[in-house]
């Protein structure tokens, strides 16, 4: 029987111990020696105090005793067995759901979307054993939902699902396969997506992204949602109400079809199934655990292990009561409060605290519920391991625990953005921004993120906002916002080159017969004269910023100045934060 986890650290600590104790005695021997020299045992006594030599040698030797029970703690000391279930059904899940525009069709009422948001639902209640997350794609991917053993909060990302969420239009089956590879790539065990959609993709790119997903061991069960004979696909406005049918470029009205074909195609592929979807989400639900754990259970021949209990609280408590007692035990005598008290615990039944200690060293690990700010730190440690994901599910507890607290929700968009969730970061820098401490690298962190989506306007607006409230890498701030900005008028030369094409076509004639090569070299010292104005008016920009940064920092001295009070100096206490 191994009686301790940590047989190593132990003999460690426990060498530790020995030594200490050698010095303990050997000092105690030189002090009695040094004594016995100076004066007699009755001096010694009187000068002392009747009992106080006893009541040290009794205080030492509890502290003594606090330290062994430590250091028997630590090793984790373990006895008793307990079963550990152990199965290959442990292992990652991705659902990837399609929502475009077709998803909105009444084929299975209420709507293809709503019916896969209820499967999804009970997908989550019947893979409890599995990390799970979401993916949300129509003509390109994003992740909804990071994985996570969270149930609760996948049900709660659910809600967001709608068809035209995205900005990008169509059906792109290949992205969603991408990002669910992606995601499962750091993961060990079994790999498992679940892609419910109609089946129409408009890319056709997906025979490059099986070959990937079957190399990689991923397994794709597909989920049909809709009829083969066809709906139309109802639009509506802003307020939800209908306005008509959606039709194409050439005016026809567009009838969306189940494309079973293609979902089986993805479902052999990969060595999974094809489902289709009957109408009732715990039904399929079900069919979806059966077939999954039929084909992860395939080389499973056992239900669990035996493991030793870890009984570490009890000697911890033990300890932790020595240290109490120690610290209370005069060399004079106890005061009359704590004599008073002691002589009621002395009358203290013994099973009492036999069952007090048994209660507290059984006690399942919930029962010290951990702080926001142990959260945080949790998340902060698997953060700098870049185990983003890990890093967000510690962040999102805490946040239960304390919703506002804007440090967490900064850590938790800087993870958001790890894991390319850029619309999520967003969200969350822009929530740590409400603080003033955190407004300027929030802002500069959602800036970023705003890059990262190509919203160029939203983007340069924060990267402006960091710069006058200060960031402390305003270098870096006001780089980006430069590249923002010739990035946005880059775009809108862009938008406005086809018309210009047009017009150099039309006059092309003209100027060849009149100056020949001339006009060409005119239109592009015009295209240098624009660019350089670019450049001038993001510098103007930037000398404007630097103005207003050094009127604010003078109006600062100045009030420091008349009412003799040093300035004070804005400080970011990490770089997580």
């Amino acid at each position: 029987m191994e009686l301790f986890r940590y047989p190593v650290e132990l003999i460690w600590l426990t060498l530790g111990f020995v030594a200490l104790l050698f010095f303990y005695f050997k000092a105690r021997t030189a002090a009695a020696r040094t004594a016995a020299e100076l004066m007699d045992s009755e001096q010694l006594s009187k000068l002392s105090g009747e009992n106080a030599l006893t009541r040290k040698q009794i205080r030492d030797r509890i502290y003594l005793a606090a330290l062994a029970f430590l250091v028997a703690a630590a090793a984790g000391p373990q006895w008793g067995m307990e079963m550990a279930p152990v199965t290959d059904l442990s292992g990652s899940l991705v659902v990837a759901v399609d929502t475009s525009a077709s998803m909105g069709a009444k084929d299975i009422k209420p709507s293809r979307i709503e019916n896969s948001k209820l499967m999804l639902n009970a997908l989550t209640d019947k893979f409890q054993d599995y990390r799970m997350g979401v993916i949300a794609f129509s003509g390109d991917a994003y992740i909804q939902c990071p994985l996570t053993t969270d149930s609760e909060a996948i049900k709660y990302f659910l809600s967001y699902l709608a068809p035209g969420i995205l900005p990008a239009p169509g059906t792109n089956l290949a992205s969603a396969i991408t990002a669910a590879e992606r995601m499962l790539g750091k993961y060990s065990g079994a790999k498992v997506l679940v892609l419910i959609t109609d089946g129409e993709d408009l890319e056709g790119k997906v025979d490059e992204a099986l070959n990937s997903a079957a190399a990689a061991n991923l397994k794709i069960f597909t989920v049909g949602v809709g009829k083969t004979e066809g709906e139309l696909i109802p639009m509506a406005d802003q307020t939800g109400s209908f306005t008509e049918y959606k039709k194409d470029s050439s005016g026809k009205t567009i009838v969306t079809h189940l494309d079973e074909f293609t979902l089986l195609k993805i479902a052999r592929k990969t060595g999974a199934e094809y489902i289709r979807y009957g109408g009732d989400p715990e039904a399929t639900a079900d069919e979806i655990r059966a077939t999954v754990g039929k084909i992860a259970q395939s080389k499973t021949k056992g239900f669990g292990k035996a493991a030793y209990k870890n009984r570490y609280r009890a000697p911890l408590l033990i300890a932790f009561l020595l240290f109490l007692i120690e610290l209370m035990f005069m060399e004079k005598g106890f005061p009359p409060f704590l004599a008073k008290l002691l002589r009621r615990f002395r009358k203290t039944p013994p099973a009492l605290l036999l069952s007090a200690l048994a209660l507290f060293s059984a006690s399942p690990d919930s029962a010290l519920a951990a702080s926001p700010e142990s959260l945080a730190r949790l998340g902060n440690s698997a953060y700098y391991k870049k185990d983003f994901s890990k890093a967000y599910e510690h962040y999102s507890k805490a946040l239960e625990k304390s919703p506002k607290n804007a440090r967490i929700l900064f850590n938790r968009g800087a993870a958001f953005y790890r894991m390319e969730d850029y619309a999520k970061a967003a969200e969350d820098f822009e929530e740590a921004a409400k603080n003033p401490k955190l407004k300027s690298a929030a802002d500069y962190n959602a800036g970023n993120a705003y890059y990262k989506m190509s919203d160029l306007s939203k983007a340069i607006g924060k990267y402006r906002s960091a710069i006058i409230a200060g960031h402390g890498d305003t270098e870096n701030a006001r780089y980006n916002l430069q590249k923002a900005l010739e990035q946005q008028k880059q775009n809108q030369c862009k938008n406005n080159k086809p018309d210009q094409k047009k017009q150099e076509q039309e006059q092309k004639p003209k100027q060849e017969d009149k100056s020949g090569g001339k006009d060409q070299e005119k239109k592009d010292q015009a295209e240098q004269k624009k660019k350089e104005a670019a450049r001038q008016q993001a510098d103007k920009l930037l000398e404007l910023m630097k103005e207003k940064e050094k009127s604010s920092g003078n109006r600062e001295m100045i009030n420091a100045r008349f009412s003799n009070k040093p300035q004070k100096k804005k400080n970011i206490s990490e770089k997580d934060w």
